[in-house]
């Protein structure tokens, strides 16, 4: 977060998520000493707070009570991130990536000129960046206000950057090249392909588009023969050529390559069979890193959960196939402002689901080949595809050992199934459960619940009031936490 702003954003920032995280009224003293500023700050902070959230259409509100007291209330699915990106907009370091986009002969001392400041200044935030982009695999030397490694990683970094930061921004078009231009670059596209985009597919075509024309006047790419041989199997890439020639892009063939791949890894032509397994094929063909990955990937679900991946499903194939190539395009996570991790997320909220994941990952690695062990590697961009296909399929539930539960009390059958129910409520998004009632002999569970004292030898015992407190809910959460390790 400190990557992108400054010492005064920071604090609206922690003042915001204060405000929201308490959802109560919180005083102008308490907020000044949580924050570490004057009453009379607190109120100017509140005051831009209540400018930023007139455009949200009450989506998030700010209530004042005569300067004394303040509460701000959000729809649940406001998306706050959205908030946020405005402190970010206005730091220098987002400020400076933008001017090295657009400026890429100039240096960090005209950065400096243009927010009429010292360069010791822009230079201290400036050093912020090297780490930043280190965990992309991507070098920055500050002074220079230059990026090195591989192009498509480069690409792609602004890809993210912009595409984050501005897709929702109404009127706030990043890029040099006109949009109206790139539309009609698209409308022939959808012309010569023969297909009708989607809105949210011409944006994302759009964003790749102007980056590629803009970088290859500065940076243009050479692409490894393997990645030409691979696309020179698929007929439909003489589609890239005449649609170049109609638009008179004239994009050299390297950059054809490119954003071939683009239209194909990015969902750009989703939902076009015909495209989609020629694209599947031509991979198959040469067996690429890419097809092997997934090959592995459905022999370890056929040894882990005996089941069957639909390998021969062309359509299927792509989908695997593309998600695999696109990791290939950026290195970690691609939330380049706030860094989220689903991967630990998964295992704050999911702690079972958490593990099968990392069991997966384990046998991944121990049946791939070199390339798809490299593939392996940026397990960041991947985790959520496989996640999503143990769920989609339903895989999480058959590598489940539930906890044998016996629910022993002294009260009527109704009270059982209410207490059933509870837990199931509670605890069921991170536990599986087998209940039992009193005639199950003990040695058969893995848990006693009841609400008055039973001798169950060596098997764990909580005892529960009829109507459970919040110890009790406690005690149970870390028993079955317990159990589950």
């Amino acid at each position: 977060m400190k990557t992108f702003l400054t010492a005064t954003s920071l604090k609206k920032v922690v003042l915001l998520d204060y405000l929201l995280e308490s959802g109560a009224w919180c005083s102008t003293k308490e907020l000044a000493k949580v924050i570490g500023v004057t009453d009379k700050s607190i109120l100017n902070y509140l005051e831009e707070f209540k400018q930023l959230f007139k455009s949200t259409d009450q989506k998030i509100r700010l209530f004042n009570d005569h300067n004394k007291n303040f509460r701000i209330i959000k729809e649940e699915d406001f998306p706050i991130y959205t908030i946020y990106l405005k402190f970010y907009h206005a730091s220098y370091n987002y400020k400076l990536i933008d001017f090295m986009y657009h400026n890429p002969h100039q240096r960090l001392a005209d950065y400096a000129d243009s927010q009429f400041t010292s360069i010791s200044t822009v230079f201290r935030y400036a050093k912020l960046l090297k780490s930043y982009f280190k965990r992309y695999k991507i070098q920055f030397l500050p002074y220079k206000l230059e990026l090195k490694g591989d192009e498509i990683n480069i690409r792609s970094f602004y890809y993210y950057f912009y595409w984050n930061s501005t897709r929702e921004m109404r009127n706030n078009w990043p890029f040099n090249t006109e949009l109206a231009k790139l539309d009609e670059y698209i409308a022939n596209f959808e012309e010569i392909y023969g297909i009708s985009l989607d809105p949210i597919q011409r944006k994302k075509f759009a964003y790749w588009l102007a980056i590629t024309l803009e970088r290859s006047q500065i940076a243009p790419l050479n692409m490894k023969i393997a990645k030409k041989q691979i696309i020179d199997n698929d007929p439909n890439f003489d589609l890239m050529w005449q649609w170049n020639k109609k638009g008179e892009l004239t994009l050299n063939q390297d950059e054809l390559y490119f954003l071939y791949q683009v239209i194909y890894v990015f969902g750009i032509i989703d939902g076009n069979p015909n495209y989609e397994n020629r694209y599947a094929l031509a991979h198959q063909k040469n067996q690429t890193h890419a097809y092997q990955a997934v090959m592995n990937l459905a022999l370890v679900i056929k040894k882990t959960f005996n089941f069957q991946l639909g390998t021969t499903d062309l359509e299927l194939m792509f989908n695997f196939i593309a998600f695999h190539e696109r990791s290939t395009f950026f290195y970690g996570n691609s939330d380049v402002f706030f860094n989220r991790s689903y991967i630990m997320e998964l295992k704050e909220e999911h702690p079972r689901k958490y593990q099968i994941m990392q069991k997966l990952k384990e046998q991944l690695v121990k049946h791939s080949n070199q390339s798809v062990t490299n593939l392996l590697a940026n397990w960041e961009q991947l985790f959520l595809n496989y996640y999503f296909i143990l769920d989609y399929y339903d895989l999480f539930a058959k590598k489940v050992t539930p906890v044998k539960i016996l629910v022993q009390d002294d009260l009527h059958h109704t009270h059982r199934l209410w207490l059933m129910n509870k837990i199931r409520a509670y605890f069921g998004h991170s536990f599986a459960f087998e209940f039992y009632d009193y005639k199950t002999p003990v040695s058969k569970v893995d848990l006693v619940i009841s609400n008055y004292y039973i001798d169950t030898k060596n098997c764990p015992l909580i005892l529960m009031k009829n109507l459970p407190t919040e110890r009790n809910w406690r005690q149970l959460g870390a028993m079955l936490y317990r159990l589950t390790k």
